[in-house]
């Protein structure tokens, strides 16, 4: 009897052993979402935003948005940039060092090593300088939903009792990524969530009309058909 007890605990040792451990901060498999992710920068009144640049295939899958913030010097320089940028209808993105998604997706607030690009990071941007940013406050998380709705669907975000950012949701091929900011009375936004705007060269025009303000962040190539 006691061999018998003795091998039944060394059985279930050894299983508890080769079972996988999961860290409760994090709901996906750990260092599955552990790269590189460029993210577009937004300027919302006194708040920076940095948007994180989607993909349809994962780990990249996922629309998010934060509030971030860096040292003084530097978020000096980047209201700027933005602000200039703004004029140019141009971009400020970054690109951080490799980070897990997760900690973002999972509403965390770290603070990563970036470097600040005047356009698109990939896409033949210039660097600016590096410096740590801080992702203080999580105002959107939403996986991809790979779908062929209807109609366009957007999400509204309250950035302040008079401004909010209109997102929309990335459905299936053709697609888009886009914010809009938008003016609030009281909280509340007075206009539609609605565009109902086909993926053209006019997209951009169209966006603006429905509501009142050019997007502030616009891609279309990486959720073309081809």
């Amino acid at each position: 009897m006691k061999h018998i007890l003795l091998l039944f605990i060394l059985l279930s040792s050894a299983a508890l052993a080769n079972t996988p451990q999961h860290n409760s901060h994090y709901t996906h498999k750990a260092h599955s979402y552990v790269g590189f992710h460029g993210m577009a920068l937004i300027l919302a009144g006194d708040k920076v935003l940095a948007s994180h640049m989607p993909l349809y295939a994962p780990p990249h899958n996922y629309q998010i948005v934060y509030e971030v913030t860096t040292n003084d010097t530097h978020l000096k320089i980047i209201k700027k940039a933005l602000n200039e940028s703004l004029k140019k209808q141009s971009q400020i993105t970054i690109s951080p060092t490799k980070f897990d998604l997760n900690l973002l997706i999972n509403k965390l607030t770290p603070t990563l090593n970036t470097t600040v690009f005047n356009g698109h990071f990939e896409r033949g941007g210039t660097a600016l300088f590096s410096t740590k940013l801080t992702f203080k406050n999580p105002l959107y998380v939403k996986k991809i939903a790979i779908t062929q709705p209807e109609k366009e669907e957007f999400d509204l975000i309250k950035l302040s009792a008079g401004q909010g950012l209109v997102i929309h949701k990335i459905q299936s091929k053709p697609s888009y990524d886009s914010l809009s900011l938008v003016a609030l009375t009281n909280g509340k936004y007075n206009g539609k969530l609605k565009c109902d705007a086909p993926v053209t060269t006019a997209l951009a025009s169209k966006l603006k009309a429905c509501f009142k303000s050019a997007p502030s962040y616009l891609e279309t190539r990486d959720f073309a058909v081809n």
